[in-house]
């Protein structure tokens, strides 16, 4: 490598402890050599530098997707999106799933991703018998938008030998008719057993990593930390694919998996590795189990029964016991542990355990996590911020779900993804967008966190709303923090790798709403240009 980048004239948001906003940044190689106004930095220039003139346009570290599942997104790259315009109805959805079927090898999954109930024309799912109708032939499955709940064929519930007088399992629904037939509905640990059948192959696992990357490339997504989806097998791939280049991102994984994992977290704590094994562009993460369900299912654990169902508390997937027994061996044995919790009963439930695991065997610099945090009271965020807790909140999830959140959880969505008490707690929170739950775009996450707008322009919860630099900071310093790396990545600073970002304005400059329109015009990573907007497409 002998990349030598001097880039001046620019706005350069150097996310550094003073939030400075510098002129002028020197790359050299894989590293940042130096950052100043133009005429400091001009002064290092060779016959080998490469003047870049950004005429103003914001340039800043890449962002960091602290909750993200890079598999799952690009496994949907190759079925059927029920975020498509041409599906407004179940008619429609109906019609691209029998294409899809035609194009498909009899016996092979049919799968649709991000179906929506109250946002579809019917507002309900698919029926089994609808399902059945358009293929006997292929299994056939239709997953939600919050990735915990399917409506699948029959042809599926015969391969994961489901029918009526099956059982549910622990943690999940399979869901019947007051008659005990099956209606093809399948929530939580139901949906995600069936999604471990439905696995893709090693190939088309390769190919939704490079369509995965090349799209978080296009919208400045230069590390991710990987929230599992297909277990162990699929971390190996992970690895794999992010060592061969095919994975642009730096990569920090999560150890677990949607279904089943606590056996995950019980075999790989046996396994005599632990958080941070790797180098600069794989690492592994923490062992990760999910609490509770989906915020906009809704099936999150809560302490106070839902204001739209006051027999419902959510789904809960272990007892407090259970969970102490497979995190706290793990903190012992020297790994970063998370949980997905989204209600405040299941966030209380992970932090009795982080306590007893601090406390038990005291180390230094834990950072336990907690992916997610939607309803953090003002309590809970105090004990995270005792414990050095580092939550993942999504406020992009309120742009899309955040008027179900009003109707489901009352005056408690006001509290959802509180950032602004992160703020004043000193907690360190690091933004993310749980794609492919909802859009990855980071800006779409960053002016959720400025405006906290839902879908019908409410404003939920107004005095948890942050400034721009606070929420970049959120997406970047942050989410290296997250992973241990806020020394090498995060900000741009002499030392730090060369992971930038090109806006195509300065968003300092930008009103609230026109920060939607901004655009990356060129994504770098350790040194060199991953994405051009010139060529719309990523490098190879």
């Amino acid at each position: 490598m002998n990349n030598n980048y001097l880039f001046f004239n620019g706005e350069v948001i150097t996310v550094d402890n003073n939030n400075a906003i510098k002129q002028a940044v020197f790359v050299k190689d894989n590293k940042i050599i130096a950052t100043g106004t133009n005429e400091e930095v001009l002064a290092l220039k060779d016959d080998q530098t490469e003047l870049i003139d950004l005429e103003g346009k914001t340039l800043m570290p890449g962002f960091i997707d602290s909750h993200i599942h890079i598999t799952m997104y690009g496994t949907n790259q190759l079925s059927v999106s029920c975020k498509s315009e041409s599906v407004q109805t179940i008619d429609d959805l109906l019609t691209e799933l029998k294409n899809s079927a035609f194009h498909t090898e009899k016996g092979k999954w049919v799968r649709a991703w991000g179906f929506n109930d109250t946002t579809i024309a019917d507002k309900r799912f698919p029926t089994l018998e609808e399902l059945d109708n358009v293929s006997s032939d292929h299994p056939i499955m239709v997953i939600r938008a919050c990735g915990h709940i399917s409506a699948v064929n029959s042809y599926a519930l015969r391969l994961a030998g489901i029918d009526k007088h099956t059982p549910n399992p622990e943690g999940g629904k399979i869901d019947k008719h007051a008659n005990g037939d099956l209606t093809g509905l399948l929530l939580e640990n139901a949906h995600m057993n069936m999604f471990n059948i439905a696995a893709f192959s090693d190939e088309e696992l390769g190919k939704a990593h490079e369509i995965a990357s090349n799209h978080f490339a296009e919208k400045g997504i230069t590390s991710i930390h990987d929230a599992t989806g297909y277990g162990l097998n699929n971390l190996r791939l992970l690895q794999q694919s992010t060592l061969n280049g095919t994975i642009k991102q730096r990569v920090y994984a999560m150890v677990g998996a949607l279904s089943d994992a606590h056996e995950i977290v019980k075999h790989i704590n046996e396994s005599g590795v632990f958080t941070g094994i790797g180098n600069e562009k794989y690492r592994l993460g923490p062992v990760k189990l999910f609490l509770d369900g989906s915020s906009s299912g809704p099936t999150v654990w809560t302490r106070e029964p839902y204001t739209s169902d006051p027999d419902n508390y959510g789904i809960h997937y272990y007892t407090q016991e259970e969970v102490d027994d497979l995190l706290i061996p793990a903190h012992k044995n020297g790994w970063q542990f998370t949980a997905h919790a989204q209600g405040d009963a299941a966030i209380d439930m992970l932090l009795n355990t982080i306590e007893k695991a601090n406390e038990l065997y005291p180390r230094k610099n834990t950072r336990h996590r907690i992916e997610h945090a939607g309803i953090a009271t003002p309590d809970l965020v105090k004990r995270m911020k005792e414990q050095n807790v580092v939550p993942t909140p999504n406020p992009a999830f309120l742009h899309e779900y955040g008027d179900g959140y009003v109707k489901n959880y009352g005056e408690r969505a006001y509290q959802m993804f509180p950032l602004n008490d992160y703020l004043k707690e000193g907690v360190p929170a690091a933004i993310s967008s749980d794609c492919p739950v909802t859009d990855f775009t980071p800006i779409q996450g960053i002016h959720s966190a400025i405006t906290r707008k839902s879908p019908s322009g409410e404003i939920i919860g107004g005095a948890q709303r942050v400034s721009l630099l606070d929420a970049i900071r959120m997406y970047t310093i942050n989410g290296a923090y997250a992973s241990f790396e806020e020394d090498i990545k995060g900000s741009i600073e002499p030392g730090k790798l060369a992971d930038l970002i090109l806006f195509d304005r300065s968003l300092l400059n930008c009103e609230t709403d026109e920060l939607l329109e901004a655009a990356i015009e060129w994504t770098m990573i350790d040194g060199e240009f991953v994405y051009s907007k010139k060529n719309e497409v990523a490098y190879k």
